[in-house]
């Protein structure tokens, strides 16, 4: 499996490198949905019902919640390739 590269949004990312949109699943039927959060207030319900809704609505296998240390800091390395090992697709979350 490819690993996309992530885009920086501190602002200390080289911008001159390709962002190119990571391929779409055609389905999520069968799916593996790993979502992110960031701890920030309300990000940890709003992951839960996304995964919840997806799973009755589009045939979702399954969803994992991962949580950052910490809002203010980026996602670490290692829990990058762990969801991508674990996970078909990603999304991150912003609560407040």
């Amino acid at each position: 499996m490819a690993v996309e590269p992530l885009i920086d949004p501190t602002g200390n990312g080289d911008l001159t490198s390709n962002t190119t949109l990571a391929p779409r699943p055609g389905t999520l039927r069968g799916r593996t949905l790993g979502l992110l959060n960031n701890t920030k207030p309300n990000a940890a319900v709003l992951l839960q019902e996304l995964g919840e809704q997806l799973q009755r609505g589009y045939g979702l296998r399954e969803f994992v919640i991962y949580t950052k240390p910490y809002f203010g800091t980026p996602v670490e390395q290692t829990q990058i390739e762990r969801i991508v090992q674990e996970c078909d697709f990603a999304v991150a979350a912003v609560g407040d």
